[in-house]
């Protein structure tokens, strides 16, 4: 199988040698054009040396001397050019330079003299075109020879660093690659390291990370629904075993008083299923909400009045404050029980003498809802669990109780699947506040 820092790679290095090799072919041809180019002006300013000694030595009546014609022999020397002096009827005067094989000269070029605007001769120059050709080609050779020995350096560094490039490219979809080896074979521990910057292989690597937290936190949540499942069923189910079987073995009567014990141990199994069955809708999204508009104040206000009798019963003053009308639109029932829970919940962690105060008022479009106790508060290490289901500050207390461990997270859900929030705040020794925030459908009456 060809990795993926391989096939980058080879793709890298792909597009690179493309340009490389383009780059180079056009560079070549450039540089050849140019230097024909500078051949060419080369040959003119040849041409504009030897029209400059001619003119300049020209003696007016008598034409040029012997000096004239040395210097014109020591400058095709110089010049490596034959060209000869024509005078004004085209008749040949004089030829410089060495012979050049016919085949290897161009065409002779006749270029006029002139003095005062007046042609006074004609010089014609032969090109020795094995010199230039093999100047060309010499020079041609080595820029082609420098440009393949530049090219070859670039194709390698091209190579190395496509390499790197691509192997600090892929390894992070590599190492996610591992990693989701790893998740389905169970590991849920296994993270991968971020990459620097925020581009779009960053925020990838981040979601992975954050799946298999997710599934992680899922998978631990599971492990513990089912341990606390049975820690919670198997107290009442060894109550009724040892109940039962104390009965059949004439130990213990089946008197009306015991009975009424094992049926209290009924219900419990009872209530626990129930509450659990409602957090199992909750959290799957499948509790059952009707929509209509509820008068909130009066449902609060029901319930503080039928809770009454129980506070006083424990010595314990109840008290609600109801400042505004406030319509939500929702289902009633489902709103009068999480309101009960929380009022429950105050109840069972109030002691006698306590006070527990229930307020409503209505801010713009928000309707929020308040219970405030004096009780025994929840400690901070507790407090960001008290929804989650089964969590317990103090297991044996809140049992002895009668309490499940899900009231609140039933609160929980029944008020976010109105659109709501749940906030709480509580200090030990001092009480708690639980805040339930919901959206309005009417002005504040």
């Amino acid at each position: 199988m060809r990795r993926i820092w391989m096939r980058l790679a080879l793709t890298f290095m792909a597009v690179s040698a493309s340009g490389i090799l383009i780059s180079t072919v056009l560079s070549i041809k450039e540089m050849d054009y140019h230097f024909s180019m500078y051949l060419n002006e080369v040959n003119q300013q040849h041409e504009q040396d030897l029209l400059d000694i001619l003119e300049n030595e020209y003696q007016t009546g008598l034409g040029w001397d012997d000096q004239t014609y040395l210097k014109l022999k020591a400058a095709s020397s110089v010049l490596g050019l034959q060209f000869s002096l024509f005078d004004q009827e085209h008749r040949l005067i004089r030829t410089f330079g060495k012979a050049v094989n016919p085949e290897d000269t161009s065409s002779v070029n006749m270029i006029p003299i002139k003095e005062r605007d007046h042609t006074i001769g004609y010089i014609g120059i032969q090109y020795d075109n094995s010199y230039a050709m093999s100047l060309e080609e010499h020079f041609r050779m080595a820029h082609t020879n420098a440009m393949q020995w530049t090219m070859l350096a670039l194709l390698l560094l091209v190579c190395i660093a496509s390499i790197f490039i691509a192997k600090r490219l892929a390894k992070p979809i590599v190492d996610m690659s591992d990693a989701s080896r790893a998740v389905s074979r169970g590991d849920l521990s296994i993270r991968v390291d971020l990459p620097q910057g925020e581009d779009e292989l960053s925020v990838l690597v981040h979601s992975f990370n954050n799946l298999v937290q997710s599934l992680q936190k899922q998978e631990e949540l599971r492990k513990r629904l089912t341990s606390d499942i049975a820690h919670e069923l198997r107290t009442p189910l060894n109550t009724l075993l040892a109940q039962t079987e104390g009965m059949l073995d004439g130990i213990w009567e089946a008197t009306p008083e015991h009975l009424e014990a094992t049926r209290s141990e009924v219900l419990r199994l009872i209530r626990i299923v129930s509450d659990l069955d409602q957090v199992i809708q909750v959290e799957s999204g499948a509790l059952n909400i009707s929509q209509n508009e509820i008068n909130l104040t009066n449902v609060v206000g029901g319930i503080v009045e039928s809770m009454t009798a129980a506070f006083q019963l424990q010595g314990i003053q109840v008290k609600s404050y109801l400042k505004s009308t406030a319509w939500i639109m929702g289902d009633q029932q489902r709103i009068a029980q999480a309101i009960s829970n929380l009022l429950t919940n105050a109840l069972k962690h109030t002691p006698p003498g306590g006070e527990v105060n229930v307020t409503l008022e209505q801010k713009k479009r928000i309707v929020e809802v308040k219970v405030v106790d004096n009780g025994t508060g929840i400690s901070p290490e507790d407090l960001p669990f008290v929804f989650e289901r089964f969590y317990r500050g103090d297991r044996s207390r809140n049992r002895e109780k009668g309490g499940t461990g899900l009231g609140l997270t039933i609160v929980k859900g029944i008020v976010e699947a109105h659109q709501g929030n749940v906030a709480i705040t509580s200090e030990v020794g001092k009480g708690t506040i639980v805040t339930l925030t919901f959206p309005a459908i009417r002005n504040p009456a």
